[in-house]
């Protein structure tokens, strides 16, 4: 633990005759299954107080401490706070200098502050229980460490144990054999996975967290070694996970639940006037599993983790299922609507009993000149009681947290406030209270939903600054003639605007690429750029094989997400920065080749017809493969300026007719002027159902008669 310091101030504050507090905020990373023991507890000593909980979760990622936890704080809306260990060392400091300075009753999970309610477990004895479990009844000599976050105080302790325990047994401490894992599963999967490529000369892995443990019971595996037979592993913290995985792994469990309650109980004394309880320990357990020594009752037990795994994987399949159709739902949202209604229609199956989303509205001219400024807001969701309500079009101010008729909810229950943030500006936040189960949805809300909502609110933003400067123009030319600084600096914001609303209107909204007015003035920019030296360029018109029929047998939306799939193959096929791929309509894209011959457009189009491919789209109503093909047309000419760009398009587009004409799934090039013999190519794979490049002469006048399939 690192020592912090709480001043005088701060440990009398709160003293009073009885409890007349109504909120406590508790801070951590996340709502989970770390988390959720503690919250149980806290909220069963709280309740029978009278007093609510917020639980207010940080983004590990983002800088500082979160703004919407300074206004709960300094807006008095916290009575008290738990603090747990969820900032990096200089921000928790700065945050426990701030309850001190605002002198907010305060308790602390797994951090030391002088003169302050500090609970943690003992780490100290889990872990020395846990090497002498290894080291003693095991006979392991060789063990891995797969460190946590490095300057947080439980992997520094942990760490400072197992190198104590291994001299004092004499055994050598391997630093080949101490990598990073980072409290997470994927980090420790791929730094085991890198040990083993090197050495396999190790009998045990000690892993700081059980998120670990598991990554690297699965490296392990991968790695051809058996655990426990071959190599010993072991968690800390005893995570629900620790008991559903195969062997059980042996984990140390810290008491959260206690601890949980034992942070509530102090601050509870501290409410009622009573000084702070100081430190509290936390006793710790050492859980022996099947991954260090296969128990007596292991088969007896088979049965029963099996149906207990299946339950607890059922739960996780069902909110993983919701939280997959958020984050598909929201790739199409577009305004702030329509986001709220994809969310909307989810929330039930995401265990979620109340939900309040709210959107920052700017500036609140009433507010305070202390850091951070009040910010107006507007609620886009209250959704209680398995229904959506009305909502008012009013504001009000963040530092409430809710509107006036619905600030009762904040007096009841337990909810979590997550801040909604990108980069390093914060969106709003939401306000919920869900199920207390193992899964934790706040990562989804942070990410998915801020990044959608950034877009809508971003979008909305800029019609609504778009067309407030126009009317600012308009005004001030007819009143303010006079003031042409202004006037001019308006009509500068406003062409800013209109410009990122033309480079919107150059996108195609559904495949996320260049769109046909792109490819028009694209064309003709490069044209110009290459007519002076007389270089090449060419062009690629790609047209999706029997697209109508794909759509008529699998509907319009999984026909969109074949677009969107044939669109991405399309753009990574394409290498040179002035290429461009566009989609030109419908199901026909193009793409424009600067500077180009014909060997360079056959291998984006081989390139294409590869990456389409692989993609391998189910087509079930396409006589000619059984996956989604394409046919194609290319066309390459010398620019000149006195030609026409639109020629080499027409000739490209001929030659897709001609491809098409031919039985599709195939590349045609149309013949150049000055090379008029037609030369046929040999066959060349062009993915499922074969295909061939041909080379040859286009009659004059020959065009596609329609631009669908028949």
């Amino acid at each position: 633990m690192i020592d912090r310091h709480l001043s005088p101030a701060a440990r009398t504050a709160g003293k009073m005759t009885k409890i007349s507090a109504r909120h406590v905020v508790v801070v951590m990373t996340g709502v989970g299954s770390y988390q959720i023991p503690m919250l149980r507890s806290m909220r069963e000593v709280f309740s029978r107080h009278g007093i609510s909980l917020i639980a207010h979760t940080t983004d590990p990622f983002a800088p500082g401490i979160p703004v919407s936890l300074q206004r709960l704080l300094r807006e008095g809306m916290a009575d008290g706070v738990v603090m747990t260990n969820c900032l990096v060392g200089d921000e928790e400091d700065e945050l426990v200098e701030m309850l001190a300075a605002l002198g907010v009753p305060s308790a602390f999970i797994g951090l030391r502050v002088s003169g302050a309610t500090s609970v943690y477990g003992d780490n100290l004895v889990g872990m020395r229980e846990l090497m002498a479990h290894l080291l003693d009844d095991r006979g392991v000599r060789r063990p891995v460490l797969l460190r946590g976050i490095r300057h947080q105080p439980d992997t520094v302790q942990r760490e400072v144990v197992f190198r104590e325990e291994l001299a004092r047994r004499g055994v050598p401490v391997d630093e080949g054999l101490v990598v990073d894992g980072e409290y997470q599963h994927d980090v420790s999967f791929a730094a085991v996975r890198d040990l083993l490529a090197r050495r396999q000369d190790l009998d045990a892995v000690v892993a700081m967290n059980d998120m670990s443990a598991l990554g690297a019971l699965e490296a392990l595996a991968d790695g051809g070694l058996r655990v426990p037979e071959d190599v010993l592993v072991t968690g800390f913290d005893d995570d629900p996970a620790a008991s559903l995985t195969w062997p059980g792994l042996t984990s140390v469990d810290q008491g959260l639940a206690e601890q949980g309650a034992a942070a509530a109980t102090g601050l509870v004394a501290q409410l009622a006037g009573r000084p702070p309880s100081g430190e509290v320990v936390v006793p710790t357990r050492l859980v022996v599993r099947g991954s260090t020594a296969a128990g007596e009752n292991e088969e007896a037990c088979r049965v029963d983790s099996a149906l207990e795994m299946a339950r607890e994987a059922h739960g996780r399949i069902i909110a993983r299922d919701a939280v997959l159709g958020i984050s598909r739902a929201m790739i199409r949202c577009r305004t702030v609507d329509q986001v709220v209604e994809a969310f909307t229609s989810r929330l039930n199956r995401l265990g979620l009993l109340r939900c309040f989303l709210v959107a920052y509205a700017g500036p609140d001219p009433a507010g305070g000149t202390g850091a951070p400024r009040h910010q107006r807001a507007r609620l886009l969701l209250d959704h209680r009681e398995g229904r959506a309500w009305p909502l008012t079009a009013d504001t009000f101010s963040s530092s409430e947290l809710l509107p006036a008729e619905l600030r009762g909810e904040l007096d009841r229950g337990l909810l979590v406030m997550q801040p909604l943030s990108v980069v390093d500006r914060e969106l709003g936040y939401m306000l919920f209270e869900q199920h207390l189960g193992s899964v934790e949805i706040t990562d989804v809300l942070r990410i998915d939903l801020s990044r959608t909502l950034d877009s809508a609110l971003g979008t909305q933003e800029l019609a609504d600054h778009a067309a407030t400067l126009e009317r600012l123009v308009i005004r001030r030319t007819r009143e303010l003639e006079a003031e042409v600084v202004t006037r001019r600096r308006a009509e500068r914001e406003l062409q800013r605007a209109n410009g990122e609303l033309q480079r919107m209107l150059m996108h195609d909204s559904l495949t996320r690429i260049a769109n046909r007015v792109a490819f028009a003035r694209h064309l003709e920019r490069q044209w110009r750029a290459l007519a002076d030296r007389g270089g090449e360029l060419a062009v690629v018109m790609v047209d999706v094989d029997l697209f109508k029929a794909y759509n008529d047998h699998n509907g319009h939306v999984v026909g969109d997400e074949a677009l969107r799939a044939v669109a991405s193959c399309l753009e990574r096929a394409v290498r040179a920065p002035e290429d461009l791929a566009c989609r030109y309509g419908g199901e026909e894209f193009a793409v424009v080749l600067p500077d180009s011959d014909v060997t360079e457009a056959l291998a984006v189009a081989d390139r294409f017809r590869d990456l389409l491919a692989e993609a391998s789209i189910p087509h079930g109503a396409s006589p000619v493969a059984s996956v989604v093909t394409a046919s194609i047309g290319v066309a390459v000419t010398v620019a000149t300026p006195e030609g026409d760009p639109s020629s080499v398009v027409e000739a490209a587009d001929a030659a897709l007719y001609r491809a098409k004409a031919s039985g599709r799934n195939q590349v045609f090039v149309a013949a150049r002027e000055d090379r008029p013999r037609r030369i046929t190519l040999p066959d060349a794979s062009g993915g499922p159902g074969g295909g061939k490049v041909r080379i040859g002469d286009l009659p004059a006048g020959t065009k596609p008669s329609s631009r669908t399939d028949p």
